[in-house]
């Protein structure tokens, strides 16, 4: 069995203090700069915000999955982030979101992997102990332990 994770505990941003959806789209972006997702930050940020603008991304109870196919994408990378105060969000309860997964892949995996990925993140945000737990658990180890251990993926490319 391959060790591939949905996410590691260099994925985790807890804290983090954006108050619009570019301020968090940005931060995405540059995170994924650092960690070597992407050479273009900026870029990256713009196709988020795209995405965006077709559809919300936006759940319930606080939670979206912005997320992107970019050719600016190196690899499939997945974040979760939690912000200081929720933000205004088109979400399915009309709330604002705080808590969110985002989803980065390379364009080539266009027709399947993002697809997985959105549906195993929406059918674990569909359990109330999973959405308590990633709302309020402190330690990015046991998070992102909690998530592989109850989003199921058939494989990660």
């Amino acid at each position: 069995m391959s060790d591939t994770r949905l996410i590691n505990e260099n994925d985790v941003f807890l804290d983090v203090e954006a108050s619009t959806k570019e301020g968090l789209f940005s931060f995405i972006s540059e995170q994924a700069e650092r960690l070597g997702v992407t050479d273009d930050a900026q870029g990256l940020a713009a196709d988020l915000m795209d995405r965006e603008r077709q559809i919300s991304t936006g759940l319930t109870d606080g939670f979206a999955i912005p997320h992107t196919k970019s050719a600016r994408v190196k690899h499939v990378e997945v974040f979760y982030l939690r912000t200081k105060a929720p933000i205004p969000w088109e979400t399915m309860d009309s709330d604002e979101a705080g808590f969110f997964f985002a989803l980065l892949v390379p364009e080539e995996n266009e027709g399947n992997i993002h697809l997985q990925m959105i549906s195993a993140l929406a059918v674990s945000l569909l359990e109330d102990d999973f959405k308590a737990t990633v709302k309020s658990c402190d330690d990015p180890a046991e998070l992102t332990d909690y998530i592989a251990e109850h989003v199921q993926l058939a494989e990660l490319g």
